[in-house]
């Protein structure tokens, strides 16, 4: 914590020293969170549950608070150029080690961004080049998170479009038998663009490269996990969405297209890639209510030795549709899985969800989830029986928050999941049936600027 202090000290002090003709602004985001309690405190406890067996037929009940507080400041001499830099401190548990016990003292303060970005001489506005630590967003459902990178932006006849690079993991060669090429490198190319009133259109094309191949198969599911092997993975997507003009109503459409070609390979495996994930959300705005469903369609692999791998991959993401199974609690540090499926066996994803704002300072929403996996569970139960499964359960989720001053929300979320019998494969004793539903309620206090 006295290295944050002096992190936050020092940026003040720059933002007060006029003589350097520097425009600096100072952002926070200031994020009190509570665990208020849950009966599967093993499914969330702060790791990527999804991967073993944390569900338990007897309730493991716990109650905990946490903090997570981000500062970002842009610093800019000119429109030309301007630099960013940003921490976090992040789901500091109050009682844990190093930072939340007894006295606060310990190395907590993460760099979040740190990158430079300014405009290219001699070409239009929009012509900028950003460098370091930033936002690489391909797509949600792909990759939408920090990473070092270089992007290059611009704009052509109303069609923005990115160019970028960047670097997930480096591995530093020491022998002359190694590629220049062995690290995690991605190369994006995205257009987005207007093509009618109220229509957004948006084509991507990720290529993904790593030449590091050691012994040993895949050991994630999410392509930021995948650091031990030679991939060659192209992602191809669009996306977009439709709003209809005020005087035809007030329906909305979000969509995804994405599609997934290549190989991954190691010194026991050769696999060719071939997945895909489909993605809606269809709904309208009535008065002070808006009702939305919500369906994706992520594949997965029926058959782990074919030779082929066909469930979708993600690498970096981040979804809050779920309370229960995604980082839809205000915890976020805590869930059960941060991608959009579940193992490799895919995700079928249905929720009907409807917002209202009470007042002007109060909303209130409440959704109902059925979830499967798109290729069965497979696994002998505790008696040596095959079981073979693929309903998730059905989920009820609710929430209520609170503008108590123009800057400051108080909020409140709760989830409950009627676990259907695919949950069993998580249980830590299997016998072919659910033995538990999952329930977790959720606080926070944030103050944002």
């Amino acid at each position: 914590m006295k290295k944050f202090a002096v992190l936050l000290g020092g940026l003040l002090a720059f933002s007060a020293v006029p003589a350097m003709a520097v425009d600096f602004e100072l952002h926070g985001d200031l994020n009190n969170r509570f665990g208020l309690y849950t009966n599967q405190a093993q499914m969330f406890s702060g790791v990527e549950n999804v991967q073993g067996q944390p569900l338990d037929e007897s309730d493991i009940e716990e109650f905990f608070a946490d903090i997570k507080y981000r500062l970002e400041g842009t610093m800019a001499a000119s429109d030309n150029v301007k630099g960013v830099f940003a921490i976090e401190i992040g789901g500091i548990q109050f009682g844990t080690s190093p930072a939340g016990d007894y006295s606060g003292d310990g190395v907590v303060v993460e760099v979040r961004k740190a990158y430079t970005e300014f405009q290219l001489p001699n070409m239009q506005d929009k012509a900028r080049v950003s460098i370091g630590l930033q936002p690489f967003t391909v797509n949600k459902f792909v990759w939408w998170e920090m990473v070092p990178a270089v992007q290059f932006k611009s704009a052509a006849r109303n069609i923005d479009y990115t160019l970028g690079w960047a670097r997930g993991l480096e591995f530093f060669n020491d022998d002359d038998g190694q590629d220049l090429f062995e690290d995690a490198d991605a190369l994006l190319a995205r257009a987005d663009l207007k093509p009618a009133q109220g229509t957004n259109l948006g084509l991507f094309a990720l290529y993904q490269h790593a030449g590091n191949a050691l012994a040993g198969p895949n050991n994630g599911y999410l392509i930021k996990q995948s650091g031990f092997g030679d991939y060659d993975i192209v992602t191809l997507g669009l996306d977009g969405g439709f709003t209809t003009p005020t005087s035809y109503g007030n329906g909305f459409i979000n969509w995804d297209l994405i599609y997934q070609t290549g190989s991954m390979d190691n010194e026991l495996d050769d696999q060719d890639v071939s997945a895909y994930l489909l993605h809606a959300d269809v709904g309208a705005n009535v008065g002070k209510a808006r009702i939305t469903y919500t369906f994706w369609y992520a594949s997965g692999d029926d058959d782990d030795d074919d030779g082929d791998i066909e469930n979708f991959m993600a690498t970096d993401v981040d979804r809050a549709d779920s309370i229960i199974f995604f980082e839809g609690g205000y915890t976020d540090d805590d869930y059960f899985t941060e991608a959009p499926y579940i193992l490799n066996k895919g995700l079928i994803f249905n929720k009907l969800a409807l917002d209202y704002k009470v007042t002007e300072k109060t909303d209130v929403g409440l959704a109902l989830l059925y979830l499967m996996t798109a290729e069965d569970l497979e696994y002998a139960d505790g008696n040596g029986v095959e079981q073979s499964e693929d309903t998730l359960g059905t989920e009820v989720d609710a929430y209520v928050t609170h503008q108590l001053y123009p800057n400051l929300e108080v909020a409140m979320n709760a989830g409950y999941l009627f676990a259907d019998d695919g949950m069993d494969f998580f249980e830590n004793e299997r016998d072919g049936s659910s033995d538990t539903d999952v329930f977790r309620t959720t606080a926070r206090v944030r103050y944002k600027f």
